[in-house]
């Protein structure tokens, strides 16, 4: 006979004798009855322990992951076809699928511990991220980037009854639609702002005054930002609004047409970097 098994087989004794009684039986009949419950939850504690684990909130969890990494992915397609950055994009927006699903990751395990929380922003004060951001339009998609996963691991539990799980999808569809709508019915800026360096190998003929006189004609504003000048060469620095691909080749021309001593450089203002 195992423990467990006497040990009920004296408590249901106790309860049967102390039930012909005729005084203090119903407290005495109470304790007995408790003490057969812990038996039975002893006898028991393999299988509660066994079905401590939360199958469906794992199987919760792995579909608002894969929801997430999906949303992150259009997300990806939508920052190629609408972004407006010369160079880089793909590089870029590579990182949003696992940015999304690892920001996911960490507030679904930080979300209820106050320690985790806690230990997660002394980490993050040592390890900063860094990326090479070179416009604000790139700083808005990694935050949108991020909300995707904030949102989807704050639902992770609360079932898809719940709201919570649609916010992200719901405000990723709106900004996309206005991204679209945007890109739609946005006047088509042909123009631009130039760098233009005009070097004179001889100032005595062809000096500052003509070349200003050029630019300004053949642009809609103009601002010179440096002027070197010596003996032998004369180097002038503008940076100048065209508001069309020919109004710069206009201006191109006129100032060639100064003489051979002129030579013209043209950047836009945005660098070569980008």
């Amino acid at each position: 006979m195992t423990p467990f098994a006497s040990t009920a087989q004296i408590a249901v004794q106790n309860r049967s004798i102390l039930l012909e009684d005729d005084s203090g039986t119903e407290i005495q009949e109470q304790l007995d009855l408790t003490e057969a419950d812990q038996v039975s939850a002893a006898m028991e504690g393999t299988d509660a322990s066994a079905a401590a684990f939360d199958w469906p909130l794992l199987g919760n969890f792995l579909i608002l992951m894969a929801v997430c990494a999906f949303v992150a992915y259009l997300l990806e397609c939508v920052y190629k076809r609408c972004g407006y950055s010369l160079s880089n994009r793909s590089d870029f927006s590579r990182n949003f699928v696992m940015l999304s699903c690892a920001t996911m990751m960490i507030v679904t395990i930080v979300k209820s511990s106050l320690a985790l929380s806690l230990g997660l922003v002394g980490a993050l004060s040592i390890v900063r991220f860094r990326a090479a951001i070179k416009e604000p339009e790139e700083l808005c998609f990694l935050f949108l980037a991020i909300g995707i996963g904030l949102g989807f691991g704050a639902s992770v539990g609360l079932g898809f009854l719940r709201p919570e799980p649609y916010i992200p999808i719901v405000s990723f569809a709106f900004l996309t639609g206005v991204l679209f709508l945007r890109r739609r019915f946005r006047k088509k800026d042909t123009g631009g702002d130039y760098h233009v360096l005009v070097a004179s190998e001889q100032p005595s003929q062809v000096g500052h005054d003509q070349i200003q006189k050029v630019i300004s004609s053949h642009s809609q504003d103009a601002a010179l930002k440096r002027l070197d000048e010596s003996r032998a060469i004369m180097e002038a620095n503008y940076q100048v609004h065209f508001e069309s691909p020919d109004q710069l080749e206009r201006c191109r021309q006129a100032l060639l047409a100064l003489g051979d001593p002129i030579s013209v450089s043209m950047m836009d203002n945005r660098g070569l970097g980008n």
